[in-house]
């Protein structure tokens, strides 16, 4: 385990330190750390004692070695692409931003297993152009662009989980750097497919934001690229049609089916985003939209998908529970919802609610809560979208830039309000996100109203792994 070069107790102390394992440059304090490690996607800026970017992983552990012989705690950041805070300091002068992006010595990639032994630095843009030669592809596919670790860190899901699952369900093995002992590295898996010799350790740090120790390198299972796909903008003749015709691609297509998307007026039209609205639907826009598409390894000339989607919506039209689809328009379709978080910003303050749901309960909840919206928030606009197909709902909400400060404490009686309905349909507050700062006292309700004790045993494992309260910016005992 390396070890700290003497208990300094004071920053000054850990800079000099800091300062010769990994070089000059590469540490910075005070009004020299660059903005943009401070500047989460979403929220106000923070702050920091110090920022710290290792060059590989011994380096990294011998940081957090002396960021606990000093006394102080340290926030990991990959890429700085979430949304919760997870990755940004507050404190200036007892938090050490530790950043992951120099993290990138390893990138072993097995053809015949179709695994890759990445370290946490690799950008997923960068893992994916590096595996697009070989006709594969890492399929948590997201709008941003993360670290492999902060994808871990967070359990990222996007938009073709329907298909491929979640980070959890395509990871083999994690090296992890310990906050107790500090700076033990520790390996978790051997990275099989089919491995029961061991307690799945391991998977604790998945989804944990950084809390239970840094994620230095990761085994991650791999797909083949699909050689084509099908897409369509599809306007269901009511809500009430959304999920039998998703039944029913899912009964026909199964394994076929990549994403299965909604995506309402209000979202529909901050992801055109000032384009001409006249190509989409004649210009007349939907109450609500699902984006479904297919993809397969097989080409086209053995499957042909757009065929095949094309026919079923052509026999939905005359049944009339379709009225409306956009086909033959792949890239601009996504474009649109990709572009529906920028969409939202241009209009004023975006709120938004990561939420999982049961599919039985989707609309109803979206019914109750946009009710419950126009009476106790009437000048919120919803603009909810997401991933319809498992459950998951961005139920995002924009403060419109005239209607003057949005409050912390009407953000606090906005989100406990929702999220007692989400609790009361057995949802989840965090379908993908992750829990950080925004959410601590959220998460901390929620489980009090669904079962308190899970935070008692969230507080023990927290305990075990990180017992002098080291690392990360979330306390899982609430």
């Amino acid at each position: 385990m390396p070890q700290a070069a003497g208990a300094c107790g004071q920053l000054t102390g850990f800079l000099a330190e800091a300062r010769a394992v990994c070089g000059e440059a590469f540490v910075q304090d005070g009004a020299a750390i660059e903005p943009r490690y401070l500047q989460p996607a979403r929220y106000a800026a923070g702050q920091a004692a110090a920022l710290v970017r290792p060059g590989h992983r011994d380096e990294a552990a011998r940081v957090l070695a002396l960021a606990a012989a000093c006394g102080l705690r340290v926030v990991v950041q990959g890429a700085h692409t979430g949304l919760v805070r997870a990755g940004t300091p507050d404190d200036v002068r007892g938090e050490v931003l530790l950043s992951t992006e120099r993290l990138r010595e390893v990138f072993e990639l097995d053809l015949l297993d179709r695994t890759l032994r990445v370290s946490s630095g690799y950008r997923l843009s960068e893992i994916n152009e590096r595996l697009e030669p070989h006709g594969l592809w890492f399929p948590v596919d997201l709008s941003a662009d993360p670290s492999i670790g902060g994808m871990v860190a967070h359990n990222t899901g996007g938009t073709r989980m329907l298909r491929y699952g979640d980070v959890r369900a395509n990871t083999l093995a994690l090296e992890v750097v310990l906050a107790e002992p500090a700076g033990q590295v520790v390996r978790f898996g051997q990275g099989l497919q089919k491995d029961n010799s061991a307690l799945a350790m391991g998977q604790l740090f998945i989804g944990s934001s950084g809390s239970l120790g840094l994620v230095s390198e990761v085994t991650i299972k791999l797909s083949p690229l699909p050689r084509q796909r099908a897409v369509a903008l599809v306007a269901p003749s009511s809500l009430d049609e959304v999920f039998p015709l998703y039944a029913e691609v899912m009964q026909r297509w199964g394994g076929l089916v990549s994403a299965f998307e909604g995506i309402s007026r209000a979202a529909l039209e901050a992801g055109l985003h000032g384009q001409d609205v006249a190509r989409w639907f004649d210009g007349q826009l939907p109450d609500y939209a699902m984006l479904i598409e297919l993809s397969s390894e097989l080409p086209a000339e053995q499957l042909a998908l757009g065929g095949l989607l094309q026919g079923w919506l052509e026999q939905e039209f005359e049944t009339g529970r379709v009225r409306d689809a956009v086909l033959d328009a792949d890239e601009a379709i996504w474009g649109l919802r990709h572009r529906i978080s920028e969409g939202l910003r241009a209009q004023g303050k975006v709120i938004g609610l990561d939420l999982s749901l049961p599919r039985r309960h989707f609309m109803r909840f979206r019914a109750r809560g946009a009710e419950w919206l126009a009476q106790r928030f009437p000048q919120l606009r919803l603009a909810d979208f997401g991933h319809l197909g498992d459950g998951g709902m961005h139920f995002n909400m924009v403060w419109p830039v005239d209607a003057g400060e949005w409050t912390a404490e009407q953000e606090l009686a906005l989100r406990d309000g929702l999220y007692a309905l989400v609790a009361e349909l057995g949802g989840s507050i965090s379908a993908e996100h992750g829990v950080g700062p925004q959410l601590q006292a959220a998460y901390r309700a929620h489980w009090m109203r669904v079962e308190p004790g899970v935070l008692d045993w969230a507080r023990r494992v927290q305990m075990l792994w990180d017992p002098h309260g080291r690392m990360g910016k979330v306390d899982w005992g609430g």
